[in-house]
């Protein structure tokens, strides 16, 4: 690999346009002659822009799975500038954000940015996934709202405003066809997401206590484990709506 490629996380179901928006983010923002490594989950169905994908010259794909919040993937023989993880579609985010922060730290790779891909239709089908979203959203820097089929207006701004009133700084844009308004804006490495996994954590002096941290310094919600290695807060699994 190349020194320090930025690694980026994109979350969402499957149809969702997920691939169809990361080609248009690399055709769109990035340079003909930057490498990209785009991990792909391994056992999702096929997409129409899969193919797209593997052929284009500044791309290779590298499937990887998910295994025991560990990140396994095949041989890399590219020297990328960027890499993208494309996250499982049924997987738990806590577990991916666990997986890639691990992958990145132990490669030297920097987390860019978090996305996250809202299939509107679905999730107005069915708010009960709304606490997957939020766990996605709650990791991201970008949402990206697409498939809005059937989806009015004040759907979409009272989606976005459960966010805003909350103070989440994540930027909201629309995909349209697949395609994203702004792709270097997208991918400009900037924080603007409402978790602090990714930052680094300020040690714990020899007299301080981990309850007395200040806010910005406890552990991430969604990351924090028991005592018997159960996550405190169990994001629920969105197979149960797909």
């Amino acid at each position: 690999m190349s020194e320090s490629p930025l690694v980026y996380v994109l979350f969402g179901i499957a149809n969702s346009e997920r691939r169809a928006v990361i080609y248009d983010l690399i055709d769109g923002g990035v340079e003909a002659d930057k490498q990209v490594l785009f991990f792909r989950p391994a056992g999702e169905a096929p997409s129409l822009f899969d193919e797209k994908l593997a052929t284009k010259a500044n791309i290779s794909v590298v499937e990887w799975t998910l295994k025991d919040s560990k990140v396994a993937h095949g041989q890399i023989t590219a020297a990328p500038e960027k890499i993208i993880f494309l996250a499982p579609g049924d997987g738990d985010p806590a577990d991916v954000c666990e997986a890639v922060k691990n992958w990145s730290s132990h490669n030297n790779c920097p987390i860019a940015r978090l996305l996250t891909v809202v299939n509107c239709s679905f999730l107005k089908e069915k708010p009960g996934a709304q606490a997957w979203f939020d766990a996605c959203i709650h990791f991201s820097d970008i949402v990206l709202l697409a498939r809005r089929e059937g989806v009015d207006n004040k759907w979409v701004k009272t989606f976005e405003e459960r966010y805003t009133k909350s103070y989440f700084p994540c930027h909201f844009s629309l995909v349209k066809k697949g395609r994203v308004r702004n792709p270097p804006e997208i991918l400009f490495p900037e924080a603007r997401r409402y978790s602090l996994y990714f930052d680094e954590l300020i040690p714990i002096e020899e007299d301080e206590f981990e309850d007395e941290r200040p806010e910005d310094q406890e552990p991430d919600q969604y990351m924090l484990r028991l005592e018997n290695g159960q996550r405190a807060k169990p994001i629920p699994s969105i197979t149960k709506w797909l």
